[in-house]
């Protein structure tokens, strides 16, 4: 069970010197250029972007660079994916770090009710993920003894095996739904306040919607690499969609299905087992992340 984050409040001593205040510098327009631009809102990010938001830009423009719709035709792999979740995970802290300013959490305050509902979408995604954690395990079990029983040419066992892998895949399927509830849920801050903090909240929506982009990847990858495509097709997916499988592990299931190579066939089946454990640890990774964003984005509103 994970503790949740606690902040530190250090009480801060003041002295104040018996000599007058140095008088205001004269006002120079060198000076009022240089006090607008470094100006602070009291209860909103400053105008100057910090380091933090910036950063958390970077790596946000990054990833939808490499998975935004013009990307669709390319094909997938163990390395993009892998790719994409450690991606994920830097921009998930690099949130939890912003969460953590006060500027920010002083900004979000104002929007309760809004808070409230990235709190929920970030709630399903943790029992979204912890339910793949548990289903990606699985899939690498089956694929272990798929291994064993190709090494010893059991044909009865190879079949159990494909059988259990697209098992898993259907489980893995059904997650697909509540990552669309999410892209589906209105986000639109101006709706509940006329003077939003737009590039804190666009920044989390960023975020949120890169977070579906990289899960539907992931678990669409998978489903449709173990055959899954005629359930996409009912649950109304597009097709680029439901043909994005993910190249080893679809290799990895046709040496399953078409043993004849023993060394070819041993190579595919460990490709897929180095794209599975990739995937099972960076979702882990992910899966953690999203609970300590949580964590902070709850501290928005209770502390």
């Amino acid at each position: 069970m994970m503790t949740p984050k606690m902040v530190a409040h250090f009480r801060r001593s003041v002295s104040f010197s018996n000599t007058p205040s140095p008088p205001p510098p004269p006002p120079s327009s060198t000076y009022r250029t240089t006090a607008k631009r470094i100006h602070f809102r009291s209860t909103s990010l400053p105008t100057r972007s910090h380091p933090v938001l910036s950063q958390l830009k970077y790596h946000l423009n990054q990833l939808k660079s490499q998975w935004g719709p013009e990307t669709v035709s390319e094909s997938i792999n163990s390395s993009r994916i892998t790719d994409a979740l450690i991606r994920l995970r830097i921009i998930l802290e690099s949130l939890d770090d912003l969460l953590d300013l006060a500027p920010s959490r002083d900004s979000l305050r104002r929007h309760p009710e809004w808070v409230e509902k990235v709190l929920e979408d970030f709630l399903v995604m943790v029992d979204v993920y912890g339910t793949f954690q548990m289903q990606i395990s699985t899939l690498k079990q089956c694929n272990v003894a798929a291994q064993l029983a190709t090494r010893r040419k059991d044909g009865l066992k190879m079949v159990v095996c494909l059988k259990g892998l697209k098992k898993s895949g259907r489980e893995i399927f059904k997650l697909m739904p509540f990552l669309q509830t999410i892209r589906e849920r209105p986000a639109d801050l101006t709706q509940l306040d006329p003077n939003p903090d737009l590039e804190l909240v666009e920044v989390i929506k960023g975020v949120m919607e890169m977070i579906v982009v990289i899960s539907e990847a992931v678990f669409g990858g998978i489903s449709a690499s173990l055959e899954t495509r005629k359930a996409s097709w009912m649950m109304g997916l597009k097709k680029s969609k439901r043909e994005k499988g993910i190249k080893e592990i679809e290799n990895g299931i046709w040496s399953l299905r078409n043993y004849k190579d023993e060394i070819l066939n041993k190579k595919m089946m460990k490709e897929m087992e180095e794209c599975i454990e990739g995937i099972e640890s960076g979702s882990e990774k992910v899966f953690r992340s999203l609970i300590n964003t949580r964590v902070s984005l709850l501290n928005v509103l209770t502390q």
